[in-house]
């Protein structure tokens, strides 16, 4: 399976969630749909932050990173890096922290961007699932380790993760 979220997918959890309480609130009770979305809401933190200890039993493989290994301090890479992400793609938090210990090493400035409630920049970029990182003109899409993040960001010969085109 590929690791990336799809847009479709974040968008149906925010829409599933309201309507699961909805359904849990006629058939069982107000109060109990309200239980239901607050317990949904609350969950997903949850599930992001357990996701690199699951991902391989939900199938996704595993999650864990390969090394940049000693990455000379004058390898040119951008200036600007932009992250898109959404709000619910556990693996958004896996490219941040991986692209924050790059740019301690190698100087470049982060923008995050959320694009979960912003269709015109979706539709604007063309994306279709997260997280993408651009830089350059190019993109990255998906999960992706610091050893592949080094090699996209000095435009290196791509070291994509399987599966994954260079276009979002």
């Amino acid at each position: 399976m590929e690791q990336r979220c799809p847009l479709v997918n974040v968008w149906l959890a925010w829409i599933g969630l309201p309507l699961l309480a909805v359904v849990v609130g006629w058939r069982v009770g107000w109060i109990a749909g309200v239980v239901a979305l607050t317990v949904a809401v609350a969950s997903q933190p949850l599930y992001i932050s357990w996701f690199p200890k699951i991902s391989r039993l939900l199938g996704y493989g595993s999650v864990a990173d390969v090394a940049a290994g000693d990455v000379p301090l004058k390898i040119p890479v951008p200036t600007r890096v932009t992250l898109y992400t959404a709000n619910v793609c556990p693996f958004c938090p896996i490219i941040r922290r991986r692209l924050v210990a790059l740019q301690q090493r190698l100087g470049f400035a982060i923008d995050e961007i959320d694009v979960t409630f912003r269709p015109d920049l979706i539709r604007a970029k063309g994306l279709r699932s997260v997280p993408v990182v651009e830089a350059n003109g190019q993109v990255l899409v998906g999960n992706a380790t610091s050893q592949q993040l080094v090699a996209f960001l000095a435009q290196q010969p791509a070291l994509r993760p399987e599966g994954q085109p260079s276009q979002a």
